[in-house]
């Protein structure tokens, strides 16, 4: 479908909803709407806080329009929607079980324990759509109904699918990225509310064909393309020219509860999960045979006749994966206290296509851990303190202060390496190693000033890590025998004044060790918005945003380990992104229009988001969001 029948079908659908809003608004009161819709997430009801929140229909911000935007596109992707992706200053693991790896596109998927359980006075729809004139495709639609008045099931499925830039694309539509993830939920809450059931199955697919980075289209070597090159990516290649892998995941979550009375409950909570990870590159022989796969895998091209007779021609990896936790714990609350005892028991085991060589028998993992939380008289600040230790010398201590004005914290973790670290083979290498802990102190503090036109929001981060874990040069896994430190300020503005907001948010950090931690020392965004009303209807929200990240050697990406890692050739970025939108509102109907990378050609042909992978090219969105109540 051409972005032109996109952007007409999108229109008269907004403008349906206008006429339709100003039907509701004349001759009828409207009785459902986002205010009788409301959920509650798993978390507050664990912390003994029943918060109720309803689904979001601000305004402004609406055109960021995936989880990256959202939190400032502080993360380092492969320069398209759906792409590999890590944070992009160092964050601390929080969860010191015992994990599998590959990360990296479990950014996508869904979490079951953040699922929203709603309670809903009709039948609710939201149906939320975004194009692009590039191929990228977002559809996020959920449906929630009160089967009973303390009864609901909800359905959220998410769709995205993005196009290559690059790699000798015939169509705008070839595919680069294919990706659901749909969680189905179920909640209930007895009559005199003493328990509580939550129910969520969650499935991820997540389908990315693996590039490997840019080339020139005539070249037989892996050359660098300039930034001034890149006026026109479908001139170029990628560097793997047939490789694609695979996420997919399964899994089942529940949470229950019973309260015996305010101060003592009991509660447990069921996690069985499933997971499958493929990498296949079908042309892997006969790149590395010439060279090509050679320098991408970081590997010597075979020279022994025997050896390469012996070689398949496919280098393929499948990794299934099982885990069924089980979490049984006593909680409560009392004049301001709340607390929470729990004792946890994880089974887990991983095979493989390489057989026994590379298997990891069902192994036994128990932690035991507390909590307590004071809420101070005001019940606007409360303070917390968490403890949760595990049986291979992994722990976490954490502690925090929350307030409407301050934020503070501080946490201590020992997190064992994940167990793709530790072990993996492949055609290409192997490994088995002993890795340490990872253990890192962590301190942050930020605050909220609040002056007239003005809101000021700075922020402190400092981290001391130990046995940091790191890929080299050559994509193989270390552990630094010495301390890193990383320290990262950040101070965010805004001005508002009438109709008109200036923002601007700063993130300065430095590292010790740069050898070992890259990452870019500013990063900057830069809103400039306009809001108005349109014929006393439609609310318009316009303007521009700025982003720019200084120039950094930041880290390559191996698909086949799924891991970003260290190179010394390309500093990237060092280049603002201009993105330009306008939001528009009537009623509950929202629709967004924006132009990303509006700058492109000015002051470059375009800019790199890694070594080898460039940023996102000029490309026009349109999205739109209908919520319905009947």
């Amino acid at each position: 479908m051409s972005i032109k029948k996109i952007f007409t079908t999108l229109l008269l659908a907004f403008f349906y909803g206008l006429c339709h809003a100003q039907i509701l608004d004349d001759s009828t009161r409207q009785v459902y709407s986002l205010k009788t819709t409301r959920y509650i997430l798993e978390e507050d009801i664990l912390n003994n806080r029943k918060i109720y929140y309803n689904p979001d229909s601000t305004l402004e911000g609406f055109h960021l329009f995936n989880r990256s935007l959202k939190n400032g596109w502080f993360y380092q992707d492969l320069g398209n929607i759906g792409t590999a992706i890590k944070p992009l200053f160092f964050e601390p693991n929080q969860d010191v079980s015992t994990q599998l790896g590959f990360t990296t596109y479990g950014f996508y998927a869904l979490d079951a324990r953040k699922a929203k359980y709603y309670n809903t006075k009709s039948p609710y729809t939201n149906m939320f759509y975004t194009q692009s004139g590039g191929g990228t495709m977002l559809v996020n639609f959920t449906h929630s109904q009160n089967i009973k008045p303390r009864w609901n099931i909800t359905f959220d499925a998410h769709r995205l699918t993005s196009s290559k830039q690059y790699g000798a694309p015939q169509t705008r539509e070839e595919r680069l990225v294919d990706s659901w993830a749909v969680i189905a939920n179920t909640n209930y809450e007895s009559k005199n509310g003493k328990y509580i059931f939550l129910a969520t199955y969650n499935h991820f697919n997540h389908a990315p064909t693996e590039l490997g980075g840019i080339k020139p289209l005539n070249d037989t070597i892996n050359k660098f393309v300039p930034v001034e090159s890149l006026n026109n990516y479908k001139n170029y290649l990628g560097r793997l020219s047939n490789a694609a892998s695979r996420d997919w995941r399964n899994e089942f979550h529940i949470y229950h509860q019973y309260k015996l009375t305010d101060e003592f409950q009991v509660y447990h909570i069921l996690d069985y999960q499933r997971r499958i990870d493929y990498y296949n590159d079908y042309t892997y022989k006969k790149d590395l045979l010439s060279g090509n796969g050679a320098d991408f895998y970081k590997i010597p091209v075979p020279t022994d006749t025997i050896a390469i007779k012996a070689m398949k021609d496919t280098l393929s990896l499948a990794l299934r994966y099982r885990l069924i936790e089980n979490r049984f714990g006593i909680k409560g609350i009392y004049r301001g206290f709340a607390y929470r005892l729990h004792l946890r028991n994880r089974l887990y085991n991983l095979t493989s296509n390489f057989g026994n060589d590379f298997r990891l028998k069902l192994k036994n993992e128990i932690l035991a851990g507390a909590w307590a939380n004071y809420f101070f008289p005001d019940s606007l600040k409360r303070a917390y303190a968490e403890l949760e230790i595990g049986t291979n010398g992994n722990f976490k201590l954490k502690a925090e202060y929350i307030s409407p004005k301050l934020t503070a914290g501080f946490s201590q973790l020992s997190t064992p390496a994940y167990i793709l670290d530790e072990r993996f083979m492949s055609a290409a290498y192997t490994w088995s190693k002993s890795l340490n802990n990872q253990f890192s102190n962590n301190l942050y503090a930020t605050t909220t000033i609040r002056r007239n036109r003005f809101l000021l929001a700075p922020s402190l981060h400092y981290s001391l890590i130990k046995n940091y874990i790191y890929y080299d040069q050559n994509a193989q896994v270390q552990q630094s025998s010495y301390d890193v430190h990383t320290f990262r300020g950040s101070l965010k503005v805004e001005y508002r004044w009438k109709k008109i907001l200036l923002a601007n948010e700063i993130q300065i950090a430095k590292t010790t060790e740069e050898a070992i931690l890259r990452m870019p020392l500013i990063a900057n965004n830069t809103t400039i918005a306009y809001e108005f009303l349109y014929a006393k209807k439609l609310s318009i929200n316009t303007g521009l945003e700025i982003y720019y990240r200084s120039a950094y050697k930041a880290d390559n990406y191996m698909p086949l380990t799924r891991q970003f890692y260290l190179q010394d050739d390309v500093k990237v970025w060092g280049y603002p992104v201009v993105d330009v939108f306008a939001d528009m509102k009537i009623s509950n109907v929202r629709l967004f229009f924006k132009f990303a990378h509006v700058n492109q050609g000015f002051p470059e042909n375009g800019y790199y988001v890694g070594p080898v992978y460039p940023g996102l090219r000029r490309t026009f969105f349109v999205g739109a969001n209908w919520p319905l109540f009947d």
